[in-house]
């Protein structure tokens, strides 16, 4: 395949465009490296010719210094810019790296554990009075919410494939909750490579832990996760 990784600098973009290269063509594209996902030609130019787009270009976890509006633009904006120009190139596969944020595993936010991807997203079971979270915290949380309604328009209406993994922290064990490098980016490889139709499908990709359930990316994905993270614990 050809593929399209934004953000494929970060922490987790350069080992998944290197696990990729192993197999397929991949294109990376960064901002670091000027490519912008806000910069429309640009962003067509990248997705012509692709078969599947990888978005990881985001603001990845709760930052004190950035606002509400920060994740709104970069997070859901952001994906709409991506989603709709690779619609428009007729791109088969759009891989998204959501969060188990989705579901509100993030300090000062009550979660009901074990976690399911058919559970309650974080709107719809808090209250106000719940929560001792910073605006950080949850606007992540929302960010990540927004961002898979957004893909789930373009998913169920079959305008293209999108698989959404909703990863633990990467590399450490945060909330009883984890997710190696290593497995992360194996379940980035099976969601590309699944021969299914997903028109939308979202799987928790987590390391075998009893606080998420990860049954149904290993059972439709074929995802098998090697060893747990082991530290460090934040």
């Amino acid at each position: 395949m050809k593929v399209l990784v934004t953000g494929s600098s970060g922490y987790l973009g350069a080992p998944t465009c290197a696990a990729l290269q192993q197999k397929h063509i991949v294109r990376p594209y960064d901002l670091r490296d000027g490519k912008d996902i806000f910069d429309a030609a640009s962003l067509a130019r990248a997705l012509q010719g692709m078969d599947a787009v990888v978005h990881l270009a985001a603001i990845p976890r709760p930052l004190p210094d950035r606002s509400f509006a920060d994740y709104f633009q970069v997070n859901c904006v952001g994906t709409h810019q991506v989603v709709q120009a690779a619609v428009a190139k007729k791109v088969k596969r759009l891989v998204f790296a959501s969060s188990t944020a989705y579901y509100g595993i993030e300090t000062g936010i009550p979660v009901q554990f074990p976690v399911r991807e058919d559970q309650r997203t974080v709107p719809m079971y808090l209250k106000a009075e719940d929560l001792t979270c910073t605006d950080g915290h949850i606007a992540y949380s929302e960010s990540k919410v927004i961002a898979e309604n957004i893909l789930a328009f373009y998913g169920l209406r079959k305008k293209i494939e999108i698989v959404i993994l909703r990863f633990s922290a990467i590399g450490k064990v945060y909330q009883e909750t984890s997710v190696s490098l290593e497995n992360a980016v194996q379940g980035i490889v099976k969601a590309l490579e699944s021969p299914k139709r997903l028109w939308y499908e979202a799987f928790n990709v987590v390391d075998d832990i009893a606080r998420v359930n990860n049954e149904k990316a290993k059972k439709v994905l074929g995802y098998r996760p090697g060893p747990a993270v082991e530290g460090p614990v934040v």
